[in-house]
């Protein structure tokens, strides 16, 4: 869960999180924290990666994008994708201000290429998170 710390040394707030890679802070034993844009980058991905019924108490969190790899590769699947991602982040990120979600089908390797791109209103700085969603056997 994000959690926001307001800096008393400045008037922009902090957003941390857990890393997920629950890798430890060498002096306390402590799990680290990832912070702002990498907050934000963390979470997205998290979100994107995500199904339906995936977390516990949570059955709406998440946009199953791997239940769409297997429809056919066409424009309305790319759009599916792309309305997935807008409003699972619309909904899960409230720390995300402006957004722009590409979806590019490559049909040769079956897969898709999404970006998404996307400002902090706090930071005022446009960042960019690129995912590949390709079919697994």
């Amino acid at each position: 869960m994000p959690v926001r710390i307001v800096n008393t040394n400045s008037s922009s707030p902090i957003h941390s999180d857990v890393d997920f890679l629950f890798n430890r802070n060498p002096k306390t034993g402590d799990a680290l924290l990832v912070t702002n844009l990498n907050a934000v980058k963390q979470s997205i991905r998290n979100l994107l990666n995500t199904s339906f019924g995936e977390r516990l108490f949570q059955p709406r969190l998440g946009c199953s994008l791997r239940a769409l790899l297997f429809e056919p590769m066409d424009e309305v699947t790319a759009l599916e994708i792309r309305d997935r991602i807008v409003e699972t982040l619309r909904r899960h990120e409230p720390r995300i201000g402006t957004l722009l979600v590409d979806v590019v089908s490559d049909p040769d390797a079956n897969s898709y290429m999404v970006s998404v791109e996307y400002s902090i209103a706090e930071v005022r700085e446009s960042q960019k998170v690129t995912i590949i969603l390709e079919r697994t056997r």
